[in-house]
């Protein structure tokens, strides 16, 4: 293991415990960005009010990481509470017409799915597979939304392919990126995505009650402007409401009102660490646990996960076709290694701090499970 990885795993008490594949579920608590949080908590238990100077220097601290993390612009992020939030952000600020079509892609997580499809417009949507995009896309399509990684197989699809059609047609990109940011990266403004949204309790290490919400610059400028608050606005202190700043007019604007410092916080701990290794490096290190899993594993499991690296991302998901996978998914439980049950499949999510050793580890229980 590098120096990196090594030095930050020490901040994952999970480690002494259990062998922790589980990060496309929820990721488990560190004390690297804890005590960044905790900051926050003793200012708050110290003084009772907390100077906004003081939240200034933990939101635009943790807005800058974000940016860097999309290579883009502090201004066109914007924090909410989770993944579902974000996404009805963007449908509540579309301005819909009579005819208007969403298309929404692949078989995707009921985060995505319920906002689409009980959009309060009546607006028509269209389910299909991304390889029918090019048939279904049409002048009528004002929205494609879809996930970046799939929650289930962990394919990951072609951006480039999205940015090609939106160059034929007119409509806003909405990514669903929880399953891979802060693990892949991801620069939105190189494939012209309008929106990108991903929640921080994955991929991003945490905590639950924060995400990210990216709105580029254009899309911002073609969106209604309904989602206001008085924190949608740049204030210098709160000593004088006589006179009211005007709403910021790019991402920002959507955040309304007070927020998760203590998620800011601890998100801002997350993304030091993933910045200071690289979330290039962060990608190779998962690849080559997924690549071990496929090469270890070939004549055992059935994967459902491409074998490809450029449609994947760091979930592996598979079935063992001599046993259940609730039988398989015990066995490992009762080996302290925490896994998913999802849909009658084995979903396994590494992440930069586990180690060769314990996916080893795991392929030996998985083979000797199957005696």
């Amino acid at each position: 293991m590098s120096s990196k990885f090594e030095k930050f795993r020490e901040y994952f008490p999970i480690t002494r415990n259990y062998i922790y594949f589980n990060h496309a579920s929820t990721a488990p608590l560190n004390t690297y960005s804890l005590s960044r949080a905790q900051e926050y908590l003793k200012y708050l238990q110290k003084e009772g009010e907390v100077s906004w100077e003081f939240l200034q220097k933990i939101s635009e601290g943790t807005r800058q990481k974000a940016a860097k993390l999309l290579d883009c612009k502090p201004s066109e992020i914007a924090f909410v509470q989770n993944t579902s939030i974000g996404i009805n952000l963007v449908i509540e600020s579309i301005k819909w017409n009579e005819g208007d079509e969403i298309i929404l892609v692949g078989d995707v997580f009921p985060a995505l799915r319920y906002p689409i499809y009980y959009n309060r417009y009546g607006v028509k949507v269209r389910e299909i597979q991304f390889h029918e995009l090019e048939k279904y896309i049409s002048k009528s399509t004002k929205l494609v939304a879809l996930e970046w990684v799939s929650y289930f197989t962990g394919e990951m699809v072609d951006l480039s392919t999205l940015k090609e059609l939106k160059e034929r047609y007119d409509f806003f990109i909405l990514l669903d990126a929880i399953q891979g940011l802060g693990a892949f990266p991801l620069k939105p403004g190189d494939f012209n995505i309008d929106f990108v949204v991903a929640g921080a309790s994955k991929w991003l290490l945490g905590p639950q009650g924060v995400g990210i919400l990216y709105v580029s610059e254009e899309a911002f400028r073609k969106l209604n402007s309904g989602f206001v608050g008085w924190l949608s606005c740049p204030w210098d202190s709160f000593v004088d409401f006589s006179r009211l700043p005007l709403p910021f007019r790019d991402a920002r604007s959507f955040e309304t009102g007070t927020k998760n410092y203590f998620g800011l916080s601890y998100l801002s701990g997350n993304l030091d660490m993933i910045l200071e290794i690289g979330v290039s490096e962060v990608a190779k290190r998962i690849e080559g646990f997924v690549d071990y899993l496929f090469d270890e594993l070939r004549d055992d499991v059935l994967p459902i996960t491409p074998r490809s690296r450029l449609q994947r991302a760091g979930i592996f998901t598979f079935r063992v076709l001599s046993k259940s996978a609730e039988e398989v998914f015990k066995s490992l439980t009762d080996s302290n290694i925490k896994v998913s049950l999802r849909n009658g499949y084995i979903r396994v999510s590494p992440h930069f701090y586990n180690t060769f050793e314990e996916v080893k580890l795991f392929v030996k229980i998985i083979r000797g499970g199957l005696s």
